[in-house]
């Protein structure tokens, strides 16, 4: 019942259009359009004006015509910079970006894969329940756009979001919580020629305080990166600032907060060691969250996997989705792959026949309708 040839053509069609974050005015127009279509009522709330953006979370229903609970979808409309001016082509099995930037298929995939889906139901008049659609901005930016968004609105009792990379079947039972964190170490400036002696670098002090951290992988549930530090003035001056950024994740809250507590330890002490002084601002970008096998949405998931043929895997992630903000308020949500690879590189590649049972999950999902 897919047509594949308009599925792939709506898969491109959405990369071409430029959606990285705050940016989603043109994405946000065309699935407004799109989901008018179809029958969906689409409403848009104001995240945009409160984020510096130019476009708000999509909320959009389509009534049933059957029976059935409420199911819930969830895509972003965003992708990672570079990802304006994206050129999609097919390659052999896969599609692809021309190289310079990323395709987009994280999270054009599940945009598609649900364009299509509900066009084949239409098509068809096929029996459904009622469909719910949160397309959200700036999920790329630490899911900010979903923090804005009012979960009130939403009917249904469970959720699936369409946001991981893998094979289409793999189930995300786990996604971690997020800490992000400033630095600024505070030294004295001195001429580095003159005197250099009475001066403390600010740099040395941070560059001291990064040799000394758990960074990168700490065990198999936390992470820890900085990921940028800035000082910028002339060689002949010692720099009296400099500035880290940096995050820690961790499938286990109580380990996010104990490393981020053993990073600000070791920033302290650096300070104090050279002379001066740091200031550490941190705040938990998003709360982590597990899932059961045995809950309503995995279930419902895995069984729609089986029924059409694809094998069942169940996986943690390092990497938060608007999933985490769903289920932190109570909305039982899962995230399901989607079927691509190499995301938020410029390598990104999907190939055509994930994409195609991604859109074939969607429709057994939606047909499931709760059947024990």
């Amino acid at each position: 019942m897919i047509d594949h040839d308009r599925l792939i053509a709506t898969f491109m069609d959405l990369c071409k259009i430029d959606s990285e974050p705050t940016g989603e005015r043109l994405m946000a127009d065309r699935l407004t359009e799109l989901l008018a279509s179809l029958g969906f009522v689409v409403s848009e709330d104001d995240t945009g004006m409160k984020i510096g953006g130019n476009a708000g979370n999509i909320y959009a229903r389509l009534e049933g015509n059957a029976a059935g609970e409420t199911v819930l979808f969830s895509c972003h409309m965003d992708r990672v910079v570079p990802g304006a001016n994206v050129k999609p082509r097919i390659d052999g099995e896969y599609i692809v970006s021309d190289g310079t930037t990323v395709l987009g298929a994280g999270d054009v995939s599940g945009l598609a894969a649900l364009l299509e889906g509900i066009t084949v139901l239409k098509e068809n008049r096929s029996a459904h329940p009622a469909i719910e659609l949160v397309l959200t901005v700036a999920e790329e930016l630490s899911l900010v756009g979903s923090k804005h968004f009012d979960t009130t609105q939403v009917t249904s009792r469970i959720g699936f979001v369409l946001d991981a990379g893998g094979d289409v079947g793999e189930i995300v039972l786990q996604a971690p919580e997020h800490i992000k964190f400033t630095a600024v170490f505070h030294g004295r400036s001195a001429h580095a020629g003159f005197a250099p002696e009475q001066g403390v670098s600010a740099i040395q002090m941070a560059a001291s305080a990064v040799s000394r951290m758990g960074l990168l992988r700490i065990d198999a549930e936390t992470t820890a990166n900085i990921g940028s530090i800035s000082a910028i003035g002339p060689t002949n001056i010692v720099q009296d600032r400099c500035e880290l950024q940096g995050e820690v994740r961790s499938l286990t809250p109580a380990k996010v907060q104990s490393h981020m507590a053993t990073l600000s330890d070791v920033m302290h002490a650096a300070a104090v060691e050279y002379g001066g002084s740091v200031t550490i601002e941190s705040e938990t970008s998003y709360h982590s969250y597990q899932l059961q096998e045995e809950s309503e949405p995995v279930r419902r998931a895995a069984r729609a996997a089986a029924e059409i043929g694809v094998p069942i895997r169940y996986k943690a992630t390092g990497g938060g989705s608007d999933a985490n903000c769903f289920n932190s308020r109570g909305l039982p949500t899962v995230v399901l792959s989607c079927g691509y690879e190499k995301v938020h590189t410029t390598a990104e590649r999907i190939p055509l026949k994930q994409l195609v049972l991604l859109t074939e999950w969607v429709l057994a999902i939606i047909s499931d309708g709760g059947a024990a």
